[in-house]
C-alpha cells in the first residue's frame, strides 16, 4: 500500500526536529519526498521508515486520549 501525492503523515523532521504533518509530494521505488509543515524544509524517507514512525505516533496519541477519557469520566479504582 502506498502513500497517495498531497496526503500527509506525521513524521519527526531532521531539519527542525519538530514531530508535525509532512506532506507527501512524490514516490520513487520505497523513497518519498516529503515537506515539512512547519519549517518547509524536504526530505527523503523510506517508506518502511515513513509507516512505522506513523504507527507509533497514532498508538501514542490513542493512548494519551484513552487517560484523558478515563480522567474525564471520574473513573476511580477506589470506588
Amino acid at each position: 500500500m502506498e502513500f497517495e501525492s498531497g496526503s500527509t503523515r506525521i513524521y519527526n523532521c531532521p531539519v527542525c526536529n519538530v514531530d508535525t504533518p509532512h506532506n507527501i509530494k512524490g514516490r520513487r521505488g520505497d523513497m518519498y519526498g516529503i515537506i515539512c509543515s512547519n519549517c518547509h524544509c524536504g526530505s527523503l524517507v523510506r517508506e518502511l521508515d515513513l509507516r512505522v514512525y506513523q504507527l507509533k505516533w497514532e498508538e501514542e496519541l490513542r493512548e494519551i486520549l484513552d487517560s484523558l477519557v478515563e480522567h474525564s469520566f471520574g473513573y476511580d479504582d477506589d470506588d
